[in-house]
């Protein structure tokens, strides 16, 4: 120990100074702190930290809802109603059927002011009074997100503007299927999709499994899906996308982009050996089943590719192999009411390509949707419930007589 640290007179526990430091640093709630140094999100942390219920109002306030004005105040009581409602639809029964069914205690589920449920969640004594509060609150933060989302009011021209960029490419044949392109180059497809908006409920789900938890993050809003006869096929799109620029490719978000489908890079070495005077004697047909096994994604190569993606979407079955894209594409929306003024914004959209062999296979088994939307579930509730499912399990279902 230094000589100046030496000379320090130690603090005692009945000096003022002490008391100085205690209420600086002792007791801080470092549990909050963390959500804004780190990684870590509100969602996840076990209780707030607010003292009394006029904190609780000036906390609600500088959210954003004055609970002095009635218009925020029946809102705010909408959202809680609304949180409370979709645990105990969603939430309560364990998907796996290992906990018992859940029940929202009484005095917390006819609790309708947010103050006091912000009181209780900060309780220092672990309480299912506490817990639940917890979870009511972290519910009702994502639907307020996804109920103040500007973009909703833009919705019915994004969607315009996006699907118009894909429909004036499409044609239908004498058999009743999608033409993609003109003349003796159309690639013929299984099925186009325009994906519907996702409903409420598919909203709040999806936000609380994200670690940022606000609605600009969700890419997947608007989307189509194509289905090709082939493989072989799905290159075929992406090349006339491109020549045709159906797709910005340079507003493509790189970081979303996932294919569990094809091998890239074995189908250009394929290609590049077509080139070579070595194959130059193949016949069409020939060079299309050439090119159809090197781009067919082997296992080795569809295992990590699909432990990428699990890696992204833990919840997405590994089971599913598709080619999705995340493209951002600037949308114009007229002001309703002076028309001379215009709103430009980059809106993203999802595109996901997939040939028919593995769409059936997404329709059944491991890589239904029902799955997903069950691992989905699953990974919600222990987020959401975590601090009620750590209070029963510690204090009521493990309990010995």
């Amino acid at each position: 120990m230094s000589d100046e640290l030496k000379k320090l007179t130690p603090l005692k526990s009945d000096d003022s100074s002490f008391d100085n430091v205690k209420n600086s640093y002792l007791t801080f709630p470092w549990e909050l702190f963390n959500v804004v140094l780190s990684h870590k999100s509100f969602m996840d942390i076990g209780r707030l930290n607010i003292r009394s219920f006029d904190e609780a109002h000036h906390y609600v306030k500088n959210y954003g809802f004055d609970l002095d004005d009635d218009t925020y105040k029946k809102e705010a009581q909408k959202i809680v109603h609304e949180a409370k409602q979709f645990i105990q639809t969603y939430l309560l029964e364990d998907p796996d059927n290992k906990d018992p069914l859940l029940v929202i205690p009484p005095n917390v589920m006819f609790e309708d002011d947010i103050r006091n449920l912000i009181v209780h969640a900060s309780d220092r004594e672990p309480s299912a009074e506490q817990a639940w509060s917890c979870a009511i609150l972290r519910v009702a933060h994502t639907i307020s997100h996804v109920d103040n989302d500007l973009a909703k009011h833009f919705f019915p021209g994004v969607k315009r503007q996006i699907f118009e960029r894909f429909m004036n490419h499409l044609r239908v044949d004498r058999d009743n299927k999608y033409l993609l392109g003109h003349g003796k180059h159309a690639i013929s497809l299984e099925l186009f999709e325009m994906k519907n908006e996702k409903s409420r409920e598919s909203m709040i789900m999806k936000l609380l499994h994200k670690s940022e938890n606000v609605t600009a993050d969700i890419f997947d809003r608007v989307g189509v899906r194509i289905v090709t006869k082939s493989l072989l096929d799905i290159i075929l799109v992406l090349k006339y996308f491109m020549e045709n620029h159906v797709i910005s490719f340079v507003n493509i978000k790189p970081s979303r982009t996932r294919n569990t489908l094809v091998n890239v890079e074995k189908f250009i070495e394929g290609v590049d050996q077509l080139k070579s005077d070595k194959k130059s004697n193949l016949t069409e047909e020939e060079i299309k089943e050439y090119l159809e096994e090197c781009v067919a994604a082997d296992g080795e190569y569809k295992q990590e590719a699909r432990r990428r993606a699990t890696d992204y979407n833990p919840h997405s079955s590994t089971a599913f192999t598709s080619l999705q894209l995340t493209g951002r594409q600037l949308i114009t929306i007229k002001d309703s009411f002076t028309f001379n003024i215009n709103y430009r914004f980059f809106f993203p959209f999802e595109v996901q390509i997939l040939d028919y062999q593995s769409y059936i296979e997404s329709r059944t088994g491991r890589a239904s949707h029902e799955e997903y939307k069950k691992n989905q579930r699953r990974v919600v509730r222990k987020r959401v419930l975590n601090t009620v499912l750590a209070f029963y399990k510690k204090n009521i279902w493990n309990k010995t007589d």
